[in-house]
């Protein structure tokens, strides 16, 4: 039997780090009801990777409880759930915030728990987007209620026999309503890859590369049943050899993108002409052709360049398709590209006199003429968001050039802008969901770091090695 001093002791403390937590620590931004609850992708405890959308897929209201195996109103909480999940029929998912992923599965086998169990250590996963932290502290236990739209219908933190009683009133007003779940659709993109096939696992570059990128797009591909892979160009480096060349190539068709931007580096090798003419590749380069003269005279300095002969333009024609139209789950996607002409800056006249650029106001006059507007972009994000500032209609832009990590999208107006650094270390990722009248609803962004734990991916690991061979044969 414990000691009442110690019960009172253990109140004490209790109700002191609770004044500490709740009056002293900053709280985070809360999560509002009505909002998107935040994707995530956790493993349970047999190794399976679970998501917020793979969980949604039921279309029944989801309480996800955040837990910790020291937390004893943590225990009394889910064990009622269960008479709560039995007669309201919903999922329950738990999360432990615990280091050690034994130390869960022992508590779970001692509680006899029912409901699958997440791990995410610390909260790194989790713990910002759901709003955890106070400070350096995890509040638990914490409750999210989400509904089978997607939407964040009711959140408690800590236990009290009032606060289930506010859950259950949650969900009765859940089952009234008629949920119209939102059409989501998943965008994967690269942006400067420069010739980057592996890490080169040095100070600069210690992890990453398209051996990395290609095994984890295989993972996400198999979780989003409709989705599109883009680049917004320089997935060539600067000069780059025909044998090098040729197994990038090779890499990209490997990986069956959906639509490839070209960058300044793409369009000063000299085989990308050829590459563009087999068809193998989806190039697409709205306001870019290629001339088949020399022009007189540069016409780039700093402003909009036009290839032209003294009397008048030559013959000349795009790399590639003016755009791609896509139709997604219902909804329909253009996707367009766009290469400013201050990307050539540096490059020698008698290549420049060949180019022949098209300014942005130009090729947007095609309309939109879609549900969602993608521009693939490689101007740089400083010229990205003046792009945004100065154009309606752009719901989505792709930047690259610059090489930005943005770990945040940028919101101008109403256009996203994101960018995920160079040399394929961080894989883009955007889930979009729509409603019924295919108006954007939610956009959740993140740069994936493309870290060593990621394993390779054998196609392009292979053809790594095939390069490697070539060049030491020759």
């Amino acid at each position: 039997m414990q000691n009442p001093c110690a019960k009172i002791i253990q109140k004490v403390t209790v109700t002191f780090i609770t004044f500490f937590l709740f009056f002293t620590v900053p709280y985070a931004v809360a999560l509002k009801k009505g909002d998107m609850a935040p994707d995530f992708e956790l493993k349970d405890l047999n190794g399976n990777n679970v998501t917020i959308s793979e969980i949604l897929e039921d279309n029944k209201p989801v309480i996800l409880s955040f837990f910790g195996t020291w937390c004893d109103i943590c225990v009394k909480e889910i064990h009622d759930f269960e008479d709560i999940a039995n007669k309201e029929g919903i999922l329950v998912y738990l999360i432990g915030i615990d280091d050690g992923k034994k130390k869960i599965e022992r508590w779970a086998a001692k509680h006899r728990i029912i409901f699958p169990i997440l791990h995410d250590p610390k909260g790194k996963i989790t713990g910002k987007k759901y709003d955890l932290f106070r400070g350096a502290f995890l509040i638990i236990p914490k409750m999210v209620v989400i509904s089978p739209a997607g939407t964040i219908e009711h959140v408690s933190e800590s236990y009290s026999k009032e606060k289930m009683a506010s859950l259950k009133t949650a969900l009765s007003q859940i089952k009234t309503k008629d949920w119209n779940k939102p059409v989501e659709l998943a965008i994967f993109f690269t942006n400067s890859i420069n010739g980057y096939l592996e890490s080169c696992n040095c100070y600069k570059h210690p992890y990453g590369g398209f051996v990395k990128f290609v095994s984890w797009l295989k993972r996400q591909r198999a979780k989003y049943s409709h989705h599109i892979l883009l680049d917004s160009g320089d997935f060539l480096p600067h000069s780059v050899s025909d044998n090098s060349a040729k197994f990038i190539f090779k890499a990209l068709e490997i990986t069956k993108y959906d639509a490839i931007a070209l960058g300044d580096q793409d369009i000063y090798y000299p085989g990308i002409i050829e590459a563009a003419k087999n068809k193998k590749f989806p190039f697409i380069s709205s306001n870019l052709e290629w001339c088949d003269f020399l022009a007189s005279t540069s016409p780039y300095r700093g402003k909009a360049s036009f290839a032209t002969t003294e009397n008048g333009e030559g013959n000349c024609e795009s790399i590639g398709a003016f755009n791609k139209v896509m139709i997604l789950n219902g909804v329909k996607i253009r996707i367009m590209s766009f290469l400013n002409s201050e990307a050539f800056f540096l490059y020698p006249e008698e290549f420049i006199g060949k180019i022949k650029i098209a300014n942005l106001r130009e090729i947007l006059k095609q309309g939109k003429n879609a549900d969602f507007l993608i521009l693939l972009s490689h101007s740089g994000a400083d010229y990205d968001k003046k792009i945004a500032q100065e154009f309606d209609g752009i719901d989505l832009i792709i930047g690259g050039h610059s090489q930005t990590l943005l770990n945040k999208p940028i919101k101008i107006n109403q256009t996203l802008i994101v960018q995920a650094g160079g040399n394929v270390q961080h894989a883009g990722k955007i889930i979009l969901k729509f409603d019924k009248e295919k108006k954007l609803v939610n956009a959740e962004y993140e740069a994936v770091p493309l870290v060593n734990d990621v394993p390779d991916d054998p196609e392009i690991k292979a053809l790594i090695e095939e390069q490697k061979k070539e060049q030491i044969e020759k």
